[in-house]
């Protein structure tokens, strides 16, 4: 089955010459050292440098795969999301694609390639991560691998795996779907754990098709027994686009679910819906009963910085316009958490709370959504998106 993959998936890699499209083509052993580089990873300005430990003293080794760019010195920067798997004890390594010889054939045997290179090193654990072609690849790879003694990953991270252009581009872009479909097969029953997004808007497949490649991931992988966290268009309000994975929000919100997944081995709560993701992020909630209005309950959102937030409302006070409310942000890059008590205030069809010069202002949206106004002296405003828990 693999074999027909790599033959559909030929067809995105248009520098490809005709005699490597073929799958038989694809030959065993190592790629020529020269066309890629295996190194430590760096990280985007303004997140502390992270030094490899090395195999004794690190929990493991994450290899970074890099999409299709010709800025070389781009490709070699790991995520901000990466950069938290550092500070928690991974390595992090990026393994660097040259250009000129990025080719289907070539690229899969380059990620294994590197899969080898951590083992000699002596990482006992390995994960794989990689955004838009590299998160195809990755994938590609781990599917691959099926062999007694071969280098197989933990875990996989893929950020809106993609390596058949967009509709204005090819006729077969719907193979960034039914192209994964393949690799889903493939790995059915393997013992690695997925995260996978796919993100609002991205122009290779979810601006087109929204409510495709996501659903029907997590439908299939539940079927084929593997333990999957897939993330279908996460906090739109916050996360959109191709490279929505690459920021720092994506990094606050979702990084300590990547974290929980490649120490556990399976996929944490940490999506809105889910009541346990309160205990993900390192917050506390009250048992509520039913709702008694529009506003009592427990509310989840995601800040414009990417911090998880819960709201608390209770009920309005006997003949009084307040109600008792706590406000938690959810741990990110630095683990830090807060919850706060206080007293919101009925203005019409808003909630508000105003403390010298903080304010926070709730008005409830047609959909159902609640938007969070957050104003703290002179610092830019805030606006978040909630929907309701409970």
């Amino acid at each position: 089955m693999f074999c027909a993959l790599l033959l559909v998936a030929g067809t995105a890699w248009g520098r490809e010459p005709p005699d490597q499209r073929h799958p038989r083509h694809l030959q065993p052993g190592p790629p020529d050292p020269s066309l890629y580089d295996f190194k430590p990873a760096s990280f985007p300005a303004g997140l502390p440098a992270m030094a490899p430990r090395g195999p004794a003293a690190a929990k493991g080794l994450v290899i970074w795969h890099h999409g299709r760019s010709l800025n070389d010195e781009a490709v070699a920067i790991a995520p901000p999301v990466l950069w938290l798997m550092a500070s928690e004890g991974w390595d992090v390594y990026a393994q660097h694609r040259l250009g000129t010889h990025d080719v289907l054939n070539v690229a899969l045997r380059i990620v294994g390639a590197g899969l080898d290179a951590g083992r000699a090193l002596g990482y006992r654990r390995i994960l794989l991560a990689g955004q838009s072609v590299g998160g195809w690849l990755a994938l590609g790879e781990t599917a691959r691998r099926d062999q007694p003694g071969q280098v197989r990953p933990e875990a996989v991270l893929a950020l809106a795996p993609a390596a058949f252009g967009m509709p204005h581009e090819r006729p077969d872009w719907r193979r960034n779907d039914t192209g994964l479909r393949d690799i889903w097969e493939v790995m059915r029953g393997r013992q690695v754990a997925l995260m996978l997004a796919f993100f609002a808007d991205d122009p290779f497949f979810e601006r087109s098709e929204p409510a495709s490649r996501g659903p029907w991931a997590q439908r299939r992988l539940r079927e084929l027994g593997l333990p999957a966290l897939v993330l279908d268009r996460p906090a739109p309000e916050v996360l959109h686009g191709h490279s929505a994975g690459l920021t720092l929000p994506f990094a606050r919100r979702f990084g300590p679910c990547l974290v929980l997944l490649a120490e556990q081995g399976k996929p944490p709560p940490c999506q809105d819906g889910e009541r346990a993701a309160i205990t993900t992020f390192g917050l506390t909630a009250a048992a509520t009963s039913a709702a008694s209005d529009a506003w009592t309950g427990l509310w989840q959102g995601t800040s414009g910085e990417g911090r998880y937030l819960l709201l608390q409302i209770g009920p309005a006070r006997p003949g009084q316009p307040q109600r008792d409310a706590v406000y938690g942000i959810g741990r990110n890059l630095s683990n830090s958490v807060s919850q706060q008590a206080f007293s919101l205030t009925s203005e019409g069809n808003r909630l508000r709370w105003a403390q010298g010069t903080q304010s926070l202002d709730l008005q409830r949206q047609p959909d159902g959504r609640l938007r969070l106004h957050l104003q703290n002296g002179n610092q830019p405003a805030a606006e978040s998106w909630l929907r309701r828990l409970d």
